[in-house]
């Protein structure tokens, strides 16, 4: 009896041991993250204050991430600071590559994220390599079609890129602006008058003739 006991006692301190070796890193890595992103802002957007912006940012710049999880977020933090322009152009451009980078090495980890993909695009678009760009915009689709925080970035992102996109990326983005259109003609209308691609944006709505019927209605009334 007393063996049997000490038998499961021993399994016992096996099984709190396997517990401690598991949980106690997740604990410093939950603890490490967690400190991570209120260094970010706590939207991990990377949105700055204003008072103490310069120091925010070379904070932001130091900045070295260790799990996947901080890596996207430092990468879009780093996007952000890529559009400011109350930032000299040369410290933006860093950022950016930087971000780029970043975007890279997490979508080759996480294949599947349509928003880090978007990311990427966005960071080719500002790096000039257009390309590149409508490339990472396709996969983006491809992974998360209509997700509701990516449809209409995307379609701003291909009024940049409309003439880097081939056939078949041009038939993706159609469904994208037929989608936006759905969900919220208004904002659709501010994104194409915002980046002067209201002729662009009527292309890719041609095929759907409903939504863009409404897009013109919402012109019409200065939407």
């Amino acid at each position: 009896m007393l063996r049997r006991l000490s038998g499961f006692a021993l399994l016992e301190l096996v099984l709190v041991g396997t517990l401690i070796m598991i949980g106690v890193p997740m604990v410093f890595s939950a603890i490490h993250e967690l400190g991570f992103m209120e260094r970010l802002g706590a939207s991990g957007s990377g949105e700055l204050p204003d008072a103490n912006r310069g120091e925010s940012a070379a904070q932001l710049d130091a900045e070295v991430p260790v799990t996947l999880k901080e890596q996207l977020s430092l990468a879009f933090a780093l996007l952000s600071q890529g559009e400011d322009r109350e930032t000299p152009e040369a410290a933006r451009a860093v950022r950016v590559a930087r971000a780029d980078t970043l975007f890279q090495a997490y979508v080759a980890q996480v294949p599947a994220d349509g928003r880090a993909w978007a990311g990427l695009a966005s960071a080719e678009i500002q790096r000039g390599n257009l390309r590149l760009g409508a490339s990472a915009l396709k996969m983006s689709i491809l992974t998360t079609p209509w997700s509701s925080s990516l449809v209409q970035w995307r379609c701003g992102m291909a009024i940049d890129l409309f003439r880097s996109l081939d056939d078949e990326e041009r038939d993706l983005m159609k469904g994208q602006f037929r989608v936006a259109a759905q969900r919220s003609v208004t904002s659709l209308v501010k994104t194409a008058r915002s980046r002067d691609g209201l002729r662009i944006a009527r292309l890719f709505l041609a095929s759907s003739p409903d939504e863009l019927i409404k897009f013109e209605a919402e012109l019409a009334k200065g939407g």
